[in-house]
């Protein structure tokens, strides 16, 4: 069952099928059908969707179309995804292994789509920066407007692994970003599959309200068509959120109901995942000998090589309910032969857990100075996760909900309390009491420090665009043009600016306006490095520094910006609208401010318009650029 990211792949395990039909179509159209038949099927009973998809693969072989064998691949690699992970990866091996190593039209985007698989499975096994690199390959192919909906599934398997990971802010970057692009240019299964994971997501973050709403949308909607197996993964998340509102008697029937439904499905890695549910719940009610019971059973069905994720996770849980009821070493024991996984894998929010129980089960045998260094790791974890936590609410709410920040701020404190009963009830010595207790008041005063100064770098964001604004774009230039003069290294800046921009308010609207920007925004930062900062300094302007990049870097930037900008299709209310931009370019030269480099680079735009708009213009140079030095 797709329990592990509540919506994950399996659940819509014919994640693109949509586009695949047209072309398929032109082709009889009969094997296509069969095809969304079969994600439909496995919405039901992903075992019958697998011998429908294997058969479907057979005929496309037969058929001796490329395209039409990858479609089928990906959506087996989807499904198989909670069923058997190495499993998963090896149907995406082999339908890689037939394709070139970058395959034509109509092959090329099943092929795209199929690595995206590909690299989500290979950070769920442990191989993260395998999975990482193949993500950055895939962003990298993707960069063209017409391979947006590709690029939104690429950036939301990073950001499921990023959250799972909890680098929360960035993962929710990646998420929102998705599901943008994928409501806007990608098929509705895959907009859906996205609203399942920033669920997920946000559960995790501790918005368990916003999280429950879309889950019992997914659910609903899936009740409705039948989907049996889609309705108990999107039960198994709202049993989650009740879980993360210490509603634990209520989880407890949500995650009953998963059962029995994974049962009549045969499901029976679903039927490990609620039950490991259920024995998390029962641990939280203090009933330690039921919750044994349940994570034994739920170990039992599990196969570590299938899904070491989530073995991991039930040893720990395990390992919980024997310190329970006092058998400290074997909780131990438990605890130790997953060590070396947990840390590979890189999962926080775990490893948090199996520290605090190692804590625990230490503490019970006595060995107090490895007990309190064991908490002191897991309190160091989760304070690094409580920022995220408070930083990426905040972000949320102004970027997408437009809610109250004090909700965040109670949430915040809310979790902080938790956490300091937690840390109570684990102290048993007077002394290490007394240490870990002025550890949470200091604590919470720099929690509380980091939230003001969050709040205070807000004020350096232009709300329109989300870009940096004139006073934080400025305070990084003459920081860049600094180092540049120390570390005598070359200096860029580009000078950009939408073209009639005046005509396009005049004539669509100051709302329509308002999108323009903002899709300039978008498709300009497209367009940079990691290190480079690109920020709205006035109306329409804009402003890139470039570290480290030479005039002739700066000016292919500038001219990828502007045809970028210039093929870029924005649809408004009144229908399309086409606009372009003219940069200034210049580089930093000897002894120069930054003030000073910023005229010479207006002074080229100023020329770029003069000479009929749509153009880059180099400044002109009086000194020796820095890196000639």
């Amino acid at each position: 069952m797709a329990i592990r990211s509540i919506c994950c792949k399996r659940a819509l395990a014919g994640l693109g099928l949509a586009l695949w039909a047209a072309a398929a179509t032109a082709n009889g159209g009969g094997l296509a059908e069969r095809v969304m038949a079969a994600r439909q099927e496995a919405g039901v009973d992903p075992q019958r969707g697998l011998a429908t998809l294997r058969s479907l693969r057979r005929e496309a072989l037969a058929q001796n179309r490329l395209d039409l064998r990858l479609t089928v691949d990906e959506a087996e690699c989807r499904v198989l995804t909670d069923v058997d992970a190495s499993q998963a990866l090896a149907v995406a091996h082999a339908g890689l292994e037939t394709a070139a190593a970058r395959p034509d039209s109509p092959a090329r985007e099943p092929w795209l789509r199929l690595r995206a698989c590909r690299a989500g499975m290979l950070v769920e096994i442990g191989e993260k920066e395998a999975g990482r690199a193949e993500f950055e390959a895939l962003l990298a192919l993707t960069a063209q407007p017409a391979d947006a909906g590709i690029r939104g599934l690429v950036l939301m398997e990073r950001g499921v692994h990023r959250s799972r990971s909890g680098d929360w802010d960035i993962a929710q970057q990646d998420l929102i970003s998705a599901c943008e692009q994928l409501k806007n240019q990608g098929p509705a299964l895959d907009h859906t599959l996205c609203l399942g994971h920033i669920a997920n997501h946000y559960r995790r973050v501790g918005d368990v309200d916003e999280a429950k709403r879309l889950l019992q949308t997914l659910y609903s909607a899936a009740r409705q068509r039948g989907a049996t197996f889609d309705s108990a993964v999107y039960g198994f998340g709202i049993g989650q959120s009740q879980q993360a509102q210490q509603q634990w008697a209520e989880a407890i029937r949500s995650f009953e109901e998963v059962t029995e439904a994974s049962r009549r499905l045969g499901d029976a890695i679903g039927v490990s995942y609620a039950e490991h549910a259920i024995a998390v719940s029962q641990l939280k009610l203090g009933r330690a000998q039921e919750a044994l019971a349940y994570a034994d059973r739920a170990l039992g069905k599990l196969d570590r090589a299938t899904d070491p994720r989530q073995y991991e996770v039930n040893v720990v849980t395990r390992a919980e309910a024997l310190v329970a009821l006092g058998r400290a070493a074997e909780a131990n024991a438990e605890l130790e032969r997953v060590e070396q996984a947990l840390r590979k894998r890189g999962d926080q929010p775990t490893l948090a857990l199996w520290l605090n129980v190692r804590a625990t089960a230490l503490r019970q045998l006595g060995r107090w100075r490895e007990a309190y260094l064991a908490l002191a790791d897991e309190r160091a974890i989760q304070g690094q996760l409580q920022e995220l936590r408070v930083s990426q609410q905040s972000a949320r709410l102004r970027m997408q909900f437009n809610r109250s920040r004090d909700a965040d701020d109670i949430s915040a404190l809310r979790q902080l309390n938790e956490q300091g009963q937690r840390l109570r009830q684990t102290q048993a010595v007077a002394l290490v009491l007394f240490v870990i207790l002025l550890a949470a008041v200091f604590t919470v005063a720099v929690r509380k420090f980091r939230q003001a100064r969050h709040l205070q770098n807000l004020a350096s964001t232009d709300d329109l665009t989300g870009l940096a604004n004139r006073r934080a774009l400025m305070a990084f230039a003459n920081d860049a043009v600094e180092r540049a003069h120390r570390d005598q290294v070359a200096l860029a800046v580009l000078m950009i600016d939408i073209d009639h921009f005046k005509r396009i308010n005049d004539s669509h609207g100051h709302a329509v306006g308002d999108q323009v920007l903002r899709h300039a925004s978008r498709v300009l930062a497209a367009g940079l490095r990691e290190r480079d900062r690109l920020g709205r300094v006035g109306g329409e302007e804009f402003v890139a520094v470039l570290p480290g990049a030479t005039l002739a870097q700066a000016r292919q930037v500038a001219e990828r910006m502007r045809n970028a900008i210039d093929a870029a299709r924005l649809i408004g209310p009144s229908g399309e609208v086409r606009f372009t931009v003219s940069i200034g370019v210049a580089g930093a030269q000897m002894a120069e401010s930054a003030d000073a480099l910023l005229e010479r680079a207006d002074a080229a735009l100023y020329a770029a318009k003069n000479g009929g708009r749509n153009a880059v213009v180099i400044a002109q140079t009086e000194d020796l650029p820095l890196d000639a030095a």
